[in-house]
């Protein structure tokens, strides 16, 4: 990790910079002007900050794990990451810390500069209001079931299910990197769209033929799930896309080990 720090820092400063760009420019731009016109309320503003941040989450997210094997893109670079003196776990695991565990503590870092950037900006364009940063404690409303107070998430099921599927969705690109070293989030986006949509037509003529029709299906498919709580069928969805993910990072390390005896194309 060293030597990857060493050799690439000007890389991950510029995008740092651009992470913090792009952030900057989303959380202020829709409210330079707003407040011309409408009040500032806080806690709204405060609410849809935070459900923007974390679609901006999971999209860079999902876009630096498939930068995962960056280090293996060209054949230089290839024969230079391959002929490092570690075992192939330590050259796996080195760079998954760094588009997970590390992408988490930078966009955060990020976020914050973001979020400073936004409240010294409308500090400045409207001297007379009073701008706040980001309220995390708004994130999950852990006292009710619902949306009150300004919550982001109404539950902790719900903001569970949503890190699973952040973390299913990582690991997919993860495994995408593994696959195609060049373009390898656009090909593991069309790879996933084609298989999502052949699934649901699948699914769809399964259920036509099973059934007269798709109300018929959904009544069965209520009956079914009618004895069990929102809060058991969220969990039961979020263990198991944290099974399928732990999957993915397992054939991911794998197809990375086969990257030593196999050139792929």
């Amino acid at each position: 990790m060293s030597k990857d720090f060493q050799e690439n820092w000007k890389k991950y400063v510029l995008q740092f910079l651009t992470l913090f760009g792009i952030m900057a420019v989303i959380l202020t731009w829709p409210y330079y002007n707003r407040y011309q016109y409408l009040p500032n309320d806080y806690e709204h503003d405060n609410m849809q900050l935070l459900r923007i941040a974390s679609f901006l989450f999971l999209g860079f997210g999902i876009f630096f794990a498939s930068t995962m094997m960056d280090s293996m893109r060209e054949k230089t670079l290839r024969i230079s990451y391959l002929t490092i003196p570690v075992s192939n776990f330590e050259k796996f695991i080195s760079r998954w810390l760094l588009v997970s565990i590390g992408y988490i503590i930078v966009f955060f870092t990020a976020l914050w500069f973001a979020d400073a950037f936004r409240v010294t900006v409308l500090s400045y364009k409207y001297p007379e209001l009073s701008f706040g940063f980001l309220d995390f404690s708004k994130l999950i409303n852990t006292v009710s079931n619902d949306y009150s107070n300004y919550h982001a998430f109404p539950n902790t099921p719900v903001f569970t299910l949503c890190i699973s599927i952040y973390a299913l969705f990582q690991s997919l690109f993860i495994l995408g990197s593994t696959f195609w070293e060049k373009a390898s989030f656009i090909k593991t986006f069309s790879a996933i769209a084609v298989i999502v949509l052949l699934f649901l037509f699948l699914n769809r003529g399964v259920i036509e033929i099973s059934y007269n029709d798709l109300d018929s299906f959904n009544n069965s498919m209520n009956n079914i799930t009618y004895d069990l709580s929102e809060k058991t069928v969220l969990l039961f969805f979020a263990s198991i896309f944290g099974f399928f993910t732990l999957v993915n990072w397992v054939i991911a390390f794998f197809r990375f080990r086969e990257s030593e005896i196999i050139k792929r194309f």
